[in-house]
């Protein structure tokens, strides 16, 4: 952990071994249960690990514009030159994508000097959507440290759209988030799947220790899920089979159980999101003291 002014920045392997760490995944957990209940049909933009990329790149580009009016364009050239080198996704690919989130109102064209391009701008409701996801991230950090890093940008927003590009550029550097390990990676390789782990996770309060290998947890029902999350009962069940099948999830009598690699795998995994946070919340702040000492 480093200090940079008053405000911690952390490493993901020092975070992941905190006591606090706990208090803060259980509280980016309900928060993010909660707005997928809300919004089933947006979530799924960012729920799965191929859309999360396209979603985010394609913020980094609109909110590097916010920030800077020199900036690309978001247009698929530039979206697809941001992530061709992670191997998930096509140019056509690139080019349905921004088609789909065009035809939801997620994205707005607008005019480019050069007429055969198309360029595009977030709708100023997706840009409130991440604005939440990334308050959501800051307030969970905020439990471990007290930090107050929530309340800052609560009354300086603006300070989310520096922080965005800088955040979503490490997310998409890091091939640990990337290509997530086999234990999680059917669960956030699919719209509904990221909740499910969530659900999975929530009631665990410390990391396992020593050779525990199973965790006994509580768990709804698939049907129960299912309707939560406006899917077929059948979608939550192939995927809990999957998971089963690699002795990550499973059943002994009525009670649940989860592996205990499948934890300290997913808690790796947040613990890098929330290093970048960490990084990203600082950075912001400098560049935007910056850019106002400019004004």
């Amino acid at each position: 952990m480093s200090m940079k002014g008053d405000i911690p920045v952390y490493e993901a392997q020092v975070l992941a071994g905190l006591q606090q760490f706990m208090k803060c995944l259980a509280f980016c957990n309900q928060a993010l249960l909660s707005i997928h209940k809300q919004m089933p049909r947006e979530v799924r933009y960012v729920a799965d690990v191929r859309r999360w990329v396209l979603t985010h790149a394609a913020l980094l580009l609109h909110f590097q514009r916010r920030v800077d009016p020199s900036a690309p364009l978001l247009t698929a050239t530039n979206l697809y030159g941001l992530i061709e080198d992670s191997s998930l996704v096509s140019p056509n690919t690139v080019t349905n994508y921004l088609k789909e989130i065009q035809n939801f109102g997620y994205i707005e064209a607008i005019p480019s000097q050069d007429g055969r391009v198309r360029a595009y701008q977030m709708s100023a409701f997706s840009e409130q959507m991440f604005h939440v996801y990334l308050s959501v991230n800051l307030e969970a950090l905020d439990q471990i440290d007290g930090a107050g890093r929530s309340e800052v940008t609560r009354a300086t927003p603006e300070i989310l759209n520096h922080m965005h590009p800088i955040f979503a550029r490490l997310m998409l550097q890091d091939a640990f988030l990337r290509a997530p390990p086999q234990s999680i990676v059917q669960l956030v390789s699919t719209t509904v799947g990221m909740s499910v782990l969530n659900e999975m996770t929530k009631s665990i309060t410390e990391s396992p220790i020593g050779d525990i290998e199973r965790i006994e947890i509580a768990l709804d029902s698939a049907n129960a899920m299912a309707q939560r999350y406006g899917v077929s009962r059948g979608n939550i069940a192939r995927l809990l089979k999957k998971i089963e099948v690699k002795n990550d999830f499973g059943k002994t009598g009525k009670k649940s159980w989860i592996s205990a690699r499948l934890v300290r795998d997913y808690h790796q995994w947040q613990a890098r999101k929330f290093a970048h946070v960490s990084y990203a919340y600082v950075e912001a702040c400098r560049q935007h003291n910056m850019t106002n000492a400019a004004a």
